[in-house]
């Protein structure tokens, strides 16, 4: 008894918590992120009039929006946690309903004493353990899946951190140097905010 309230308490604690860092990484992305790189091109500022050139040197510096980028991490992280609670809320409807069918066949067929008619009955071999006449439950166990879950959601997080160091590093520069067509010669470009950014 006190095992199962520690692993509701604990369950409940466990999806609050989770909630909240979704929560909160969404608003760190929001209102923090959005205002930051919102107007991130146009304050980029390159020592040049060459056409075109101040475009391609912030694609060589973000080939991809950081805003964007962090919104489909966000969106990612949170796959793994909807397919477990979908298999969660799968297994235990699939429960119910042997179960209702495993009552329902022991009260209406009183005389059925044989285990291989509940098995043709219900199907189930999580079911079958039960006693008819009891009211024994037994307690359906995700550990396995929410173990895979975490693993999949973690290695994500590894997988998302590894293709942002690739793609812009953790740090952000003052100065980006960049010398490529239509560019006639290297070219100095400036970041607005990077130590806000970096941060």
């Amino acid at each position: 008894s006190a095992l199962i309230l520690f692993l509701t308490f604990s369950s409940l604690l466990g999806k609050i918590w989770l909630m909240l860092v979704i929560l909160l990484r969404m608003a760190v992305v929001v209102l923090a992120g959005y205002p930051l790189y919102q107007d991130e091109q146009e304050r980029f500022v390159c020592n040049t009039l060459q056409p075109g050139c101040s475009n391609v040197c912030y694609d060589l510096f973000s080939p991809v929006s950081h805003f964007r980028f962090w919104l489909i991490q966000t969106v990612s992280i949170l796959l793994p946690y909807a397919a477990f609670n979908i298999y969660v809320l799968h297994q235990v409807a699939t429960y119910i309903v042997r179960m209702h069918c495993l009552v329902q066949g022991c009260k209406g067929n009183k005389g059925l004493s044989s285990p291989q008619h509940l098995k043709k009955l219900c199907r189930s071999a999580i079911v079958n353990r039960l006693d008819c006449g009891a009211n024994n439950l037994s307690v359906l166990n995700f550990s396995g899946a929410y173990t895979v879950h975490l693993c999949f959601r973690t290695l994500l997080e590894a997988a998302f951190a590894t293709v942002q160091y690739f793609l812009f590093g953790f740090f952000v520069p003052e100065r980006f140097s960049c010398y490529h067509s239509p560019c006639t010669s290297a070219v100095d470009c400036y970041i607005s905010r990077p130590t806000e950014k970096s941060i």
